[in-house]
Formats: C-alpha cells, sequence, structure tokens
C-alpha cells in the first residue's frame, strides 16, 4: 500500500516538473460508491492529466433475528493512479487507470442456545455450528475506466467533479468457517454453501463507480 501511495505521489512530482502547459495542481473532495475520496490532479500536456485518487468508507452493524446474531462490516478502500484525457476544449474527459482494491466483507452469525442457523439446506443447532465467520475479498490490483467531468488544473478557481465508471475488481472469494467446533458435517455443509456464494459473486466481477464533489486549482 506504501509503494503504491509513493508511486503516485511520484508520478505526480515529475508531471509538474515536465508538463508543458502552465504547472497547476487541483485538488477535489468527492462522495460516492466507493466512499468518501480525494483527489490530486496535475496536467502532462494540453490533452492529458495525472490523476491520484484514495477513497474510504467503513460500516458496521449488528442485529437480532430469531434470536440469532448478525454482525457485519463493510470495508471499502481504494488508491489509484489515473490518466485524464481532455478531447474537447472544455472539462469532459476520458479515464483509465489502475487501483489497489482493499474493498472487501467481514461478518459473523451467533445462533442462540435455544435457535438454530441454516447452512447449505441443512438445519443446525448452536452447539453443532458454534459461531459461523463470513469473509469476502476480491482482486487486490483493479483496472478501472470511466468517463467524467471537471478535475481539470488549468482552470484556476472552483469547480465541480464527476465521475461514472467501471472498475474490474474480478470474482470475488467467500470464505465460510464455524468457530468453536468441529464437526465434519457442519465443515461440508459450509464448503458446499461457500462454493454457492462464490458461484453468485463470480456473476458480479464489475463495481459500478459513481461519484460526485467539488475541487478547486491552486
Amino acid at each position: 500500500m506504501k509503494k503504491i501511495i509513493a508511486t503516485g505521489l511520484i508520478l505526480l512530482s515529475t508531471t509538474v516538473v515536465f508538463a508543458e502547459t502552465p504547472k497547476e495542481l487541483n485538488a477535489a473532495f468527492k462522495i460516492g460508491t466507493l466512499g468518501y475520496g480525494i483527489d490530486v490532479s496535475t496536467p502532462i500536456n494540453d490533452t492529458y492529466s495525472a490523476r491520484f485518487n484514495m477513497n474510504g468508507f467503513n460500516y458496521s452493524d449488528s442485529q437480532s433475528q430469531d434470536g440469532n446474531t448478525y454482525k457485519g462490516d463493510l470495508e471499502l478502500f481504494t488508491a489509484g493512479i489515473l490518466i485524464d484525457a481532455y478531447p474537447a476544449d472544455n472539462n469532459f474527459r476520458l479515464t483509465s487507470g489502475v487501483y489497489y482494491n482493499g474493498n472487501g466483507f467481514t461478518g459473523t452469525v451467533t445462533p442462540s442456545a435455544t435457535q438454530t442457523v441454516e447452512i447449505n439446506g441443512v438445519t443446525y443447532t448452536s452447539a453443532d455450528v458454534g459461531k459461523v465467520n463470513v469473509d469476502v475479498s476480491f482482486n487486490k490490483i483493479a483496472p478501472y475506466v470511466g468517463i467524467g467531468w471537471g478535475n481539470d488544473a488549468r482552470d484556476k478557481g472552483w469547480g465541480f467533479t464527476f465521475d461514472l465508471g467501471v472498475l474490474y475488481h474480478g470474482k470475488g472469494k467467500a470464505d465460510l468457517t464455524a468457530e468453536g467446533v468441529n464437526n465434519p458435517a457442519v465443515n461440508q455443509g459450509l464448503a458446499q454453501e461457500e462454493q454457492n456464494v462464490n458461484d453468485d459473486l463470480a456473476d458480479n466481477q464489475f463495481y459500478p463507480v459513481i461519484a460526485l464533489g467539488v475541487n478547486y486549482t491552486f
């Protein structure tokens, strides 16, 4: 992660030194499907700009239903190095680049002593399964393509920025484990349930990116 951030800073500092256009710097604050985000961009030449983007958001929730306790944590974190192309004489841009993708989900299901939990169609008691842990992750390197408006560091002052694109995070990987017991039937059921989840995740290899924010060129 530190290497990615360092690479982004080096790229931006290099383009500032060698840019053929005025050496301006644009900063933006955004909110969208990747969470809260910041942009730092600078022109490379009359058509292209380099941009470093970082986003993050965490959400935790705990609920009780039918005597079972459900806890989950959605963790969003991405850091990307992007190239913006401005084909027209305005702020419309085409974007491509690559992200470090730390998005994922972790959760637990804890049946109460008097309740049951269903795994792959089979009902088990709390004594059978203990606590079920769920972990979902995706490819750490994720290419990105999209379109947008704003972040053109040639126009000084305030503006707005908009992104619409798609992040390829590949086939998600789910890991289901039972904590506190060692029941072969439960482990086999979890393995099949895990495969079912992975099959569902395989149909969703692209993550939509929508973001809106404000920017300022110094």
